[in-house]
């Protein structure tokens, strides 16, 4: 597996643990199944859980990667720094790897000038954004001239969100998929088209979608709490799909989100 490095050191492999709702058990399996990037947010609830799974892990805190997020009203509130208290003090560590901004609300500029601020003091390692749109970038670069390491954005086959993901590459910007696989409720591992191709490669539809992403560059944190499926998501790197295959899923895009609209949510 391929890791994207920081010019802090900091390696981003190509499949992390998204953990929303995710328990301590559950991850703890994952981080002994191989996952050293673990995904959560202050939103999640659920900070704690990945504490107690890193150290039920039995694995060294500096061995794995824990990213997590400033939510939208904190942004607001000018509450950049106590929130990230409340984390650290969840996740029972003194630093996190990877620190976010969950979506662009207003007052984003202002948060970005703490975070960096916050990675100067050592409480982060390095900082990034979700959900950012080109334009957003622009604002970014008004106030500082600190690049975000990644943009953790909507990308799966129903949505593919492709001009954003090539402007974060021309960037230099780490593209994230959340919800690679289009989340449970969108039933995309049922289109028919993914099951004559994991019959065609001897994969699951999940792996087909998954191997979909890596191929077109994008780095992903699937959630699983199925230590099955969780194993699962990481074995994609002993086959590849054919470029007519690649254009088929391809032609699937339906411009039509699953999550809220960057530029107009009302959370």
């Amino acid at each position: 597996m391929e890791c994207f490095e920081t010019g802090l050191g900091l390696k981003i492999p190509q499949i992390g643990l998204g953990t929303y709702d995710l328990k301590a058990d559950a991850i703890c399996n994952a981080i002994r199944a191989g996952y050293t990037l673990l995904d959560t947010a202050w939103q999640y609830r659920n900070e704690g859980e990945v504490g107690c799974a890193v150290r039920k892990s039995g694995i060294r805190r500096e061995e794995v990667a824990i990213s997590t997020k400033v939510w939208t009203e904190d942004i607001r509130r000018g509450r950049v720094r106590e929130e990230l208290e409340e984390s650290l003090k969840a996740l029972q560590t003194d630093y996190v790897d990877l620190y976010l901004i969950h979506w662009p609300a207003i007052g984003f500029e202002r948060a970005w000038e703490t975070m960096a601020r916050l990675k100067e003091e050592g409480k982060v390692r390095e900082i990034g954004v979700c959900n950012f749109e080109p334009h957003h970038f622009g604002e970014l670069e008004r106030v500082s001239g600190i690049v975000p390491v990644l943009n953790q954005i909507e990308s799966h086959p129903y949505f593919q969100n492709t001009e954003l993901i090539q402007y974060c590459k021309g960037r230099g910007v780490l593209a994230q998929a959340w919800c690679p696989l289009g989340g449970s409720y969108s039933k995309l591992t049922e289109e028919p088209v993914f099951g004559e191709l994991a019959k065609k490669y001897g994969k699951t539809p999940a792996q087909v979608i998954l191997r979909w992403h890596l191929q077109r560059g994008v780095w992903m944190i699937p959630r699983s709490g199925n230590p099955v499926r969780q194993r699962d998501n990481k074995e994609l790197f002993d086959f590849a799909l054919d470029d007519a295959d690649m254009e088929r899923i391809g032609r699937m895009d339906t411009g039509h989100r699953i999550g809220a609209d960057p530029d107009n949510f009302t959370f």
